[in-house]
């Protein structure tokens, strides 16, 4: 009998074991999921929306319990967590493979999971948002207006203005949208086929837009382009529409941060002075260097600036043709494998007048790496 009850006492412990370890590999797989989210390291603040209408999960997985569906320009905080699981989504009638990225709903404060595929960045900065509304009011907007109209950038221009915000955070998320979609205007729309090509153009016309001094108040194209946001650009006989930050800067005032007021009046000083005619440098070297100076330094002193991508491609863009010259506008002879006088010359000018600046450390980075591989410079001729 005393066996009997020692064998029931062990195979009832047997029993919770099992039960104990089948409970324990329950709990595995229903975390499993969670064990598979990174979370992103970031100092910034950053807003998206969706680019259609959408179902957010509870988990990040292909077949997560759907939490609530998502509209079409829905405004979204990240919430710098993502799955490592990437899923295969067609957004509209292209096909995405992301990863699920978790986001604040500002509507309704919902923390929820949404298919990277279906969210596109509208703003990204080191202050939080504090009037979402506003923002979420304009984008939705935006995203509705037809870019191949011209009259829509009027449309947005007056709803900036109507809904400048008393936050600047906000100011500078709509700044941008409406920056972005004026650039979309002008390469979309049909100003150029309806407006310009059949307008009777003088010389005086052409020499007025070649010199930037049209008054586009007053000219019959240059008001209906200038209240849509647009501006006449070009040389004689190529006229150009371009996007105006004169006319987005206006609406705006100084109801924006100092880094996009910076921004602003560097994108000034790039329309008056021209550095390219296509691939050649078109302006003194001295104005490369300043211009790449002031690009390079502004990405340095706000790296969370919200169009940073921008802003390093145009410094990018500047320091190589002060490094290596353009196509048609070599800084060296390869064939004798040395370095024109000229770039030598502004090298210089750069240490001597930048000598603290990131473009004062490229510089010296770069002639080292030139030094070590044999390429000569210009010797110096000295007067006796």
């Amino acid at each position: 009998m005393k066996n009997i009850c020692s064998f029931i006492i062990t195979l009832l412990a047997l029993c919770s074991c099992t039960n104990e370890n089948k409970s324990i590999n329950q709990n595995a797989v229903s975390t499993a999921p969670i064990a598979t989210i990174k979370k992103v390291s970031a100092h910034n603040h950053k807003y998206f929306i969706t680019t259609a209408e959408i179902d957010s999960k509870i988990q990040p997985i292909k077949n997560g319990t759907i939490q609530e569906s998502l509209k079409k320009n829905t405004l979204v905080k990240l919430l710098n967590e993502v799955s490592q699981f990437r899923d295969t989504v067609t957004v509209g009638k292209r096909k995405y493979i992301e990863p699920y990225e978790k986001v604040k709903v500002l509507s309704t404060g919902t923390e929820t999971w949404v298919f990277g595929g279906a969210l596109k960045s509208i703003y990204t900065g080191e202050n939080d948002l504090t009037d979402p509304q506003s923002l979420q009011s304009f984008s939705s907007m935006v995203e509705n207006q037809d870019p191949t109209k011209l009259s829509s950038g009027k449309k947005v221009l007056d709803k900036l203005k109507e809904l400048k915000s008393t936050d600047i955070t906000t100011n500078d998320a709509m700044f941008f949208m409406a920056y972005d979609y004026v650039n979309r205007l002008a390469r979309s729309s049909k100003a150029h086929g309806e407006l310009i090509a059949n307008y009777p153009w003088t010389l005086d016309d052409y020499n007025e837009i070649i010199t930037g001094t049209m008054d586009m108040n007053q000219h019959p194209i240059g008001k209906i382009l200038h209240e849509n946001g647009l501006n006449l650009e070009g040389s004689l006989g190529d006229i150009l529409v371009k996007s105006n930050i004169h006319v987005v800067d206006d609406v705006v005032g100084n109801d924006v941060s100092t880094s996009v007021q910076k921004y602003i009046e560097m994108l000034q000083l790039s329309e008056k002075s021209k550095i390219f005619d296509n691939d050649n440098i078109s302006a003194p070297l001295t104005s490369v260097a300043n211009q790449a100076n002031l690009w390079s330094q502004f990405a340095a002193d706000y790296p969370e600036f919200a169009h940073i991508s921008n802003v390093n491609m145009k410094s990018t863009r500047l320091t190589q043709a002060l490094l290596e010259g353009t196509k048609n506008t070599a800084a060296f002879d390869h064939a004798s494998r040395v370095a024109k006088k000229e770039y030598r010359d502004i090298w210089n000018y750069v240490l001597k007048y930048y000598g603290e600046t990131p473009l004062a450390t490229e510089i010296r980075s770069h002639t080292k790496w030139l030094e070590g591989r044999d390429w000569k410079f210009p010797e110096e001729k000295h007067r006796h």
